[in-house]
């Protein structure tokens, strides 16, 4: 790879403290390599919902209602997805069709998703997977993306060491459901992601916000943003 190459396909340095930092910096990605779509997710599954744990994600809720969260786990737990270092490879139909049914594979075309790349994200004991999407066969830039990947898995280790300093108040679901609700998300939507009712999910919210000593949901989300928790 030339010095010239090297340039073009470099990211910016940025701290990123956040949650939130972590989507930003998926989407300036998306933008960068041509995709469209991003979900990053931890690649263990929860043992008591069998769900994998998103951490930052641009699907919209038709898409994750319509294709589902064992559907996306088994998306995230495949272990086809490429290292840092190596080509990014998106998925063909023969690939999915191992994973997904039919219906499923019909649902992401539907939405937007008509090119998968998983990309693995090592960062110190934990495992990510990355989920980047082209509405385009063909439009993705995967010079561009392997660069992204390695960023990425770069920028996990520190967030999670991030998020674990800051965020001892708050346990990790309610930081979760705090997160996707500063994202605009309703309640419903929440507990579609994180695999809750949406009761519980306000009772997450709820706890948080007195936790947080703030008055209301909007200034727990400021808190919470300020202080580097989500």
């Amino acid at each position: 790879m030339t010095i010239e190459t090297r340039e073009r396909t470099a990211f910016p340095r940025r701290k990123i403290a956040t949650r939130r930092d972590l989507s930003e910096l998926a989407i300036r990605i998306c933008g960068e390599t041509g995709a469209r779509f991003y979900l990053i997710a931890e690649a263990t599954s929860n043992c008591a919902s069998g769900h994998v744990r998103i951490l930052a994600s641009n699907w919209t809720f038709d898409t994750i209602e319509d294709i589902g969260l064992a559907a996306i786990t088994r998306l995230v737990e495949s272990p086809v997805a490429t290292f840092p270092g190596t080509d990014p490879c998106p998925w063909h139909p023969q690939a999915l069709a191992a994973l997904l049914a039919s219906e499923e594979i019909g649902h992401l075309g539907e939405h937007g998703h008509q090119e998968i790349f998983p990309l693995k994200l090592p960062a110190g004991k934990s495992r990510y997977v990355a989920l980047i999407s082209g509405e385009v066969p063909g439009a993705v830039d995967t010079e561009r993306l392997a660069a992204a990947q390695l960023h990425l898995s770069h920028t996990l280790s520190g967030l999670e060491r991030r998020m674990n300093d800051v965020g001892e108040a708050l346990s990790e679901r309610e930081r979760e459901c705090l997160f996707w609700v500063s994202e605009g998300k309703t309640a419903d939507e929440v507990s579609l992601i994180i695999s809750v009712s949406a009761n519980t999910v306000n009772s997450y919210v709820a706890h948080a916000i007195h936790k947080l000593a703030a008055n209301n949901r909007a200034m727990a989300i400021a808190t919470a943003i300020r202080r580097g928790i989500i």
